[in-house]
């Protein structure tokens, strides 16, 4: 692991050497030799996170249950030695009970102890990693109600072909932004109001308008910062737009300078971020918010309430 911490490589790529390389050479003596799970987790555990959260800039406040998840899932697909070790034990426990050899056989029922007898519930090197993941999605949702309130909101209604869009982007951003979005979706940022909960500030007030500085407060909440959403909405609305200004036969009408403007179809009273009206005659309203993670279902409401009415006479 040191080898790895020490060359210069994008985090995402150091994480790829631990998954693929670091455990594939610990599984043949996660296999034979006398350990635990327990010395495995107090040990080894140990040491892999603190790279992991070296590599991810992650503070130890901060969780790791979400980079423990699957891409679809915004997690990054990794998973600490002490799984490897399960899937390990679970794959000699299963050899040794299904052996053809009688003499084997008997070696599965003289060690089947307290000890080994956990791994045999185990069908598959799947189940163990399916269980792991299932306790940490668990953990997010009912125990850490701050670190995992992203975890909470989007999976109830982000769409699993778009998280492996967000996987793909993710993968390609440079170190910095990289582990500002593991950091974000963990909450671990270092908000004023994790800085008083770390007791290293002593107030959680935000510097501009003395409310408490959460992260939905910066990303979506502070009234000083109007300009600065703003400039947010409109740049994700710009990439939009010229992406969909490449669709054949189509007009493309967008609330953005250099653009037509909507309300040449819809008037000043409704106007929506992008129109797109296609050849066939079909006419699409795009409406576009950019707010935080745990306001999606009021903001997807608030979006149909106001243009319910728009699309009645469309």
């Amino acid at each position: 692991m040191s080898d790895i911490d020490s060359k210069p490589l994008h985090p995402k790529n150091k994480l790829l050497l631990y998954s693929r390389y670091v455990l594939s050479k610990l599984a043949w003596h996660f296999t034979v030799a006398t350990l635990s799970k327990t010395w495995v987790t107090e040990n080894i555990d140990s040491i892999a996170n603190k790279y992991i959260r070296r590599w991810l800039e992650v503070p130890i406040s901060g969780t790791l249950s979400t980079a423990f998840l699957t891409n679809t899932k915004f997690g990054l697909s990794i998973y600490p030695p002490s799984v490897k070790f399960i899937q390990c034990q679970t794959v000699l426990r299963k050899a040794l009970k299904s052996s053809p050899n009688e003499s084997t056989n008997d070696l599965w029922r003289a060690t089947s102890n307290h000890t080994n007898i956990q791994y045999d519930a185990y069908n598959s090197t799947k189940e163990v990693l399916k269980d792991f993941r299932s306790g940490h999605e668990n953990k997010l949702l009912n125990q850490l109600t701050s670190q995992g309130s992203f975890f909470c909101s989007v999976t109830k209604f982000a769409l699993p072909q778009l998280n492996k869009v967000w996987s793909i982007a993710q993968s390609k951003l440079p170190k910095n932004i990289y582990n500002f979005t593991i950091r974000y979706i963990n909450n671990s940022l270092p908000t004023r109001k994790n800085l008083n909960r770390w007791a290293i500030s002593p107030n959680s007030d935000c510097s501009f308008c003395l409310s408490p500085e959460t992260l939905l407060h910066i990303v979506a909440g502070c009234q000083f910062y109007l300009d600065r959403f703003t400039w947010r909405h409109n740049s994700v609305l710009n990439f939009f737009a010229h992406t969909l200004q490449t669709v054949d036969g189509s007009t493309l009408y967008a609330d953005l300078n250099g653009f037509k403007s909507p309300s040449i179809l819809t008037g000043n009273t409704y106007r929506p971020d992008l129109l797109l009206a296609c050849s066939n005659g079909s006419l699409y309203v795009v409406e576009l918010t950019t707010g935080y993670e745990t306001n999606l279902k009021n903001n997807v409401k608030r979006k149909k309430d106001k243009y319910r009415e728009l699309l009645r006479q469309l």
